[in-house]
């Protein structure tokens, strides 16, 4: 089973690299981000069913292509933005077990998102608002588990 959700994962970053990302069709910032997020998304998929040398391996990807989409400037609540602290915090967690760093990668993109949520239309603010309440719930069970559950409601 891990070998075959391996291999598909495997195949899907290897056509956004090859296709996408290298023939210059993303290279603005919102899409080059989506992508780049997307390869880091295959990557944990496959690392929370890696093990040895190969989740170490795909641990790394991940980690690589997060941090290289986190590093892409959007406003804060921007969809792909929020989609993206919200998978990468849930890396943090599963993947690399530190809670802490996911706490505090979805506090400070959800309250970068709460400081701005007023000033979006309506449809942004449809956009967002399923995103953040993912965020919130995500932050309320891990502070949960540190004992401190303190997260303001849209």
């Amino acid at each position: 089973m891990e070998d075959a959700l391996y291999k598909d994962c495997d195949n899907i970053i290897t056509l956004v690299r090859s296709k996408v990302l290298q023939s210059g069709r993303a290279v603005q910032d919102e899409p080059r981000a989506f992508f780049v997020k997307l390869i880091g998304d295959y990557y944990r998929y496959i690392a929370e069913a890696a093990t040895g040398d190969r989740f170490e391996t795909v641990k790394q990807e991940a980690l690589k292509a997060y941090t290289e989409a986190n590093g892409i400037t959007m406003p804060p609540c921007n969809p792909i933005r929020l989609g993206l602290a919200l998978n990468f915090s849930v890396f943090y967690y599963e993947v690399m077990k530190d809670q802490k760093k996911a706490c505090e990668l979805a506090d400070s993109s959800l309250q970068a998102a709460l400081d701005k949520i007023d000033e979006l239309g309506e449809e942004e603010f449809r956009d967002a608002k399923s995103i953040i309440e993912l965020l919130k719930e995500n932050l309320s069970l891990w502070r949960e588990e540190e004992g401190n559950n303190n997260i303001e409601d849209l």
